[in-house]
């Protein structure tokens, strides 16, 4: 009995003493959540502060009175050296307490040092290979849930699965705290991997024609290296030659001249710019804008379209870059194809040679026409339109022989280039824009008419890619072809016999003249007879 009644003793005085005891644990597990992840991304997490509960009343409750945040081991150095700062000793606002060595200090990461303190751990981490918490794959498009995570102040660092020394961030890492009445957070990352746009400002050129191009990326977050290569690089087809006036901006401020010279190397046809980004990072996050512009030439004419691609090449080891996926952009110079025949089938008919056509075309109200000047030396070959005196203003005209004589002197003497028919009915006017355009027939075959009025001809690329529904100049995701140019076809029937001259020649009145002549001498020639038989 006496055995008992101290064994009760002794629990009953282990109770009170638990009673009286400050418990300390655990305080459980949270998740985070990384919203729209991106496809061969790693998110890796690191637990910078442990987060664990006090219970100083009843244990059996599960309910804290307290946290306390403590230094994760791994970052311990981290707080003695560069981080020092985001831990002081008095509290100059709602900062959260944290225990150092049994002393009350506090965790000073506020709304205006978070980017610095993110920067500065985020080198910590990756310059000391700190082994991670916990790590993710991203997916294309998607969340990626990350749970079973003790509570605590975290820094997730996103890391191109490619390049495991890359840190090539165009945002900071991102950090968030798991508490015990918050155990779940939310991380949303922008694009982490550089990437690169490309534009220009028209789908379909004459050969001769300067279009503009514009490159645009960003400045990447390069914390935690010391250096960091960036390039851009431009490819152009065969049919563009590239114009030595590129100009590159950095958050809206332009580069001198002299310094974007010094980052450019140019190709045969194309360049690539190493951009010093370590030396921008007041601008990372912000774009870098490249402009430059190239002339369509005469290998355009060759290809349906002519395709040029950009990339972004990046990375800390320059021996061992990352390139992007190449960005297009699609520029084609199409052809009229003249088909001349006679009869009632374009495809079977007789094919009629030596017809002789010019081109019009209606600019600003102005009817203009087709000249096309072949390279020479190092001048490429252009596609231009001139005004010619005399000739037809209007896609409506009726073409009167005076307008046909004005175009054929106008192409005799070179000012526009006229075309005439082969064997097989055909002519070309080569390297022109989508457009409207007009057929004016100045010299018909032997032995038929020359049509009197201009024939319109539709130059339209064709959308082949049935991304979208119309034509574009812009890479679009998941598009893999391209709109392309159309050879238009103009079918020009021509009908035999001899066509009267019309007004501005030598006219029709002579033959009313002569006609009126005939009838009034006929008449008085009758009249005469019947009064020589009257007498």
């Amino acid at each position: 009995m006496k055995t008992l009644r101290k064994m009760m003793a002794l629990a009953l005085a282990m109770v009170m003493v638990l009673g009286m005891t400050t418990m300390v644990f655990a305080a459980g597990e949270g998740t985070l959540t990384v919203k729209n992840s991106e496809a061969d991304v790693t998110y890796n997490f690191y637990k910078i502060f442990d987060l664990t509960g006090q219970d100083t009343s009843d244990p059996a409750d599960n309910l804290y009175d307290a946290v306390v945040y403590t230094i994760d081991s791994d970052w311990t150095a981290f707080f003695n050296g560069d981080g020092a700062s985001y831990i002081v000793d008095t509290n100059t606002g709602d900062l959260n307490p944290i225990k150092i060595n049994g002393t009350t200090k506090y965790i000073n990461i506020t709304e205006s040092n978070k980017v610095a303190f993110t920067n500065a751990a985020m080198k910590y981490a990756i310059d000391n290979n700190l082994s991670t918490d916990k790590t993710a794959t991203g997916v294309a498009s998607g969340d990626v849930t990350v749970s079973g995570l003790d509570l605590g102040y975290y820094l997730m660092v996103p890391v191109d699965q490619t390049d495991e020394k890359t840190n090539p961030l165009n945002t900071t890492g991102t950090i968030a705290s798991l508490t015990s009445t918050i155990p779940t957070a939310d991380i949303y990352v922008k694009a982490t991997k550089p990437t690169v746009e490309k534009t220009d400002n028209t789908v379909s050129a004459d050969i001769g024609q300067t279009v503009n191009y514009e490159l645009k990326g960003k400045v990447p977050n390069t914390s935690g290296t010391a250096s960091f290569t960036y390039q851009l690089k431009d490819t152009l087809s065969s049919g563009l030659t590239l114009n030595h006036d590129v100009a590159i901006t950095i958050g809206g401020t332009a580069v001198a001249a002299a310094t974007a010279e010094s980052w450019i190397s140019y190709e045969t046809n194309g360049f690539t710019i190493t951009v010093p980004v370590v030396d921008y990072q007041a601008n990372k996050g912000e774009d870098i804008v490249v402009t430059y512009t190239a002339v369509v030439n005469a290998n355009a004419i060759q290809s349906t379209n002519e395709k040029n691609s950009a990339t972004v090449k990046y990375g800390r080891n320059p021996d061992q870059l990352q390139e992007s996926t190449p960005v297009e952009e699609e520029l084609y110079s199409a052809n009229i194809i003249i088909n001349k025949y006679t009869g009632n089938d374009a495809t079977n008919g007789t094919k009629l040679p030596d017809a002789v056509f010019a081109l019009m075309k209606i600019d600003g109200g102005t009817a203009k026409y087709y000249k096309y000047t072949a390279a020479s030396g190092t001048t490429p070959a252009s596609v231009s339109w001139v005004e010619v005196s005399g000739a037809p203003t209007s896609g409506t005209a009726t073409v009167t022989d005076a307008m046909a004589t004005a175009l054929a002197n106008a192409g005799t003497a070179g000012t526009i280039t006229t075309k005439t028919t082969d064997a097989d009915g055909a002519a070309s006017f080569d390297g022109i824009a989508d457009g409207t355009y007009y057929l004016v027939e100045i010299a018909a075959p032997e032995g038929y008419n020359r049509l009197d009025a201009p024939q319109a001809v539709t130059v339209t690329g064709t959308d082949v890619d049935n991304t979208t529904d119309h034509l574009e100049n812009t890479a679009y995701a998941g598009q893999t072809t391209f709109d392309e140019a159309v050879n238009a076809q103009a079918d020009v029937n021509n009908a035999t016999g001899t066509a009267l001259p019309s007004t501005g020649g030598i006219g029709t009145t002579i033959f009313y003249v002569i006609g009126a002549i005939l009838v009034l001498g006929a008449g008085i020639l009758l009249v005469t007879r019947r009064r020589m038989n009257a007498n």
